[in-house]
């Protein structure tokens, strides 16, 4: 009997003492997940952490600073606090536990969600260090008002998967619903949209990993034009991973429909793909790209950052020979099909020969193919063959102020004769050949020989 109580005994001061030595490893692990804001682009620019000894609470600060202005050059800045209340293990209302973490977002000291809201964030950390964070949000309704339209949202529900060290990390997201309506109007209609994806490090600490995102219907309507967009059935997929010694990642793009007041585009689908990447060079970048958006700059500034990480990396790159690939393009117009291919690989260049035209053209592998609708093809044409003559027109008055543009007919008749002898040009060279309704052409690129459906064409010699 004297053992038993020992042993109660034992087990009373074990529970007893085990929350506050499990309270250090938990501010351990929260602070991973605050990492993992800040990694998403949002600044940490304050926080506060009260560890008691059977649990905590959290409260920490971001800074968010989204591009405005019609060139996105300005700011808009939002701060919002992450408010967390900790339960410390191994005892939890969920079993055995390290912890389990109930938060709130605050924005400007004050919820962005009714009172009433039972919106749940709530983080389970494991024993082993495995953790999840579950994200519930229910349906609601908003009466529309003079600042924002009427909201009805169907709830959306969500759930992170994470390991000890934030080395894996798993997401899921679903949101049913959400419309955004004005009088009778709708203004906005998201139905059936999904996230998941899958991301892991590997030894060197490069993440690879892959994910899906994709909408059954999404409408927009434009109040002022009454113009109104949709797109129906749209996934992307994006996947990363060693082939060997290098990394390669593609992109599937497939859209059912796209539809422009009763203008309708589709079925499409675009693969893109990138191969022979040296992983070494890109963990470098993906460091430099992390920094860069955690100083959260505007769209112009990250532009010329990231540029400079770019070019700095760019002789590593090439001593891989990459490649890259546009391994299918289909697109179903209301004129007809357009489908093409495209694979470009760099083979011995060296960065200070990307300026010398015929040094590139002797160290790239090229083959590629489109076909489409003749229309189209003259459609395009039209568009760039007017650009440019308004330009030489722009161009004119700025030497002879005196000088006058062309009314609308005669410049439709000039763009008309030049789009007509650029075509019967181009397939007089044989660069374009006609197949029914439809211009295609084929080019391959290989040891600084170009030729084009078969014929070769003389390339520019390096000058002496």
């Amino acid at each position: 009997m004297k053992r038993f109580i020992a042993l109660f005994v034992v087990l009373g001061v074990a529970l007893l003492v085990a929350p506050g030595v499990i309270g250090f490893q938990v501010e351990h692990y929260y602070q991973g997940l605050i990492q993992q804001f800040s990694r998403g682009g949002a600044e940490v620019v304050s926080q506060e952490y009260r560890r008691e000894w059977f649990g905590a609470e959290s409260r920490t600060g971001f800074l968010l600073r989204i591009p405005a202005g019609a060139d996105r050059s300005q700011t808009e800045t939002v701060r919002f606090s992450l408010v967390s209340q900790i339960v410390h293990g191994p005892l939890t209302a969920d079993g055995l536990r390290l912890a389990d973490i109930q938060s709130d977002i605050q924005v400007e000291g004050e919820s962005p969600l009714p009172a009433e809201y039972q919106a749940v964030i709530r983080t389970v950390i494991d024993i082993d260090g495995q953790g999840r964070t579950r994200i519930d949000l229910p349906a609601m309704e908003i009466s529309a008002s003079d600042q924002h339209p009427a909201i009805r949202f169907s709830g959306m529900d969500g759930e992170i998967r994470f390991d000890g060290d934030f080395e894996k990390v798993e997401t899921d997201f679903a949101l049913p619903t959400l419309r955004l309506s004005q009088g009778d109007g709708q203004l906005l209609e998201i139905e059936g949209l999904r996230f998941n994806s899958r991301f892991s490090k590997d030894s060197s600490g490069l993440t690879l990993g892959g994910g899906r995102f994709e909408i059954e219907r999404f409408g927009l309507q434009e109040s002022e034009s009454d113009t109104r967009l949709e797109l129906r059935q749209l996934a992307i997929e994006a996947e990363s991973g060693a082939q060997g010694t290098v990394v390669a990642a593609n992109v599937r793009y497939r859209l059912e429909a796209l539809q422009l007041d009763d203008t309708v585009y589709g079925p499409a689908e675009v693969r893109l793909g990138v191969g022979n990447l040296p992983p070494a060079v890109l963990l470098e970048l993906q460091q430099s790209i992390e920094q860069i958006n955690a100083r959260q700059l505007a769209d112009e500034q990250k532009g010329i950052e990231l540029l400079n990480v770019l070019m700095a990396s760019a002789p590593a790159l090439l001593k891989s020979d990459p490649r890259v690939t546009i391994d299918k393009l289909s697109v179903q117009t209301p004129d007809g099909l357009v489908e093409g291919q495209l694979s470009v690989q760099s083979v011995g260049l060296e960065l200070q020969e990307i300026g010398n035209t015929s040094a590139m053209l002797n160290k790239l592998v090229a083959d590629a193919a489109l076909r489409m609708p003749k229309r189209l093809f003259m459609l395009l044409l039209r568009q760039k063959l007017e650009a440019d003559l308004l330009r030489q027109f722009e161009q004119r008055r700025l030497i002879n102020p005196a000088s006058e543009l062309p009314d609308a007919e005669q410049l439709n008749a000039m763009v008309s004769t030049l789009a007509d002898r650029q075509l019967e040009l181009l397939l007089g060279q044989e660069l374009l050949v006609e197949e029914g309704d439809s211009l295609a052409t084929q080019a391959k690129l290989s040891g600084g020989l170009l030729s084009v459906n078969g014929k070769t064409i003389p390339l520019p010699q390096q000058s002496q």
